[in-house]
């Protein structure tokens, strides 16, 4: 099975660059079909660099995204369902992208609209305690660091 892990958020933006920490970290460990990578660039270009790539069994993404009602460090695991909003939201997400914006929801939604996910993508949300400037995470992100590692790797075996 051939696995893409895809790191999404901001670089020193404390829970905020969860994302890219993990897949820095993970892509030491990566083989046996599963790669690795940043992919906190816009969702047009991964779209493209996905379509000119043998494609993928399944994509896992992982993310700090703050979603109202959870508790900061709430891990929340799932099955992309591939529901899109309405073609003018769409095009708000590609507007969005192509301005700098680095968000899960853009990247789930412009590259499902493209067509450059697999039907199988999963997704690991962490809800973050602090989306500040900085280096470092939380203390309540650092305590389950080693939690999300294992959401994200068990998403990988088939």
């Amino acid at each position: 099975m051939r696995v893409l892990v895809g790191g999404v958020g901001y670089r020193n933006l404390r829970d905020g660059s969860l994302g890219p920490y993990l897949a820095d970290a993970l892509a030491k460990r990566a083989a046996d079909g599963i790669e690795v990578e940043d992919v906190s660039y816009h969702p047009v270009g991964l779209h493209q660099n996905l379509i000119d790539r043998d494609p993928y069994d399944r994509v896992v993404l992982v993310a700090a995204v703050s979603r109202p009602g959870r508790a900061p460090g709430t891990i929340h695991s799932y099955r992309w369902d591939r529901q899109l909003p309405s073609t003018e939201l769409i095009q708000e997400r590609v507007s969005e992208a192509v301005t700098g914006v680095i968000s899960l929801d853009n990247l789930l939604i412009v590259c499902t609209a493209l067509g450059g996910l697999p039907e199988d993508t999963r997704v690991v949300e962490v809800e973050p305690a602090d989306e500040g400037w900085g280096e470092g995470f939380s203390p309540v992100i650092e305590a389950k660091l080693e939690e999300i590692e294992e959401a994200v790797w068990t998403l990988t075996r088939p």
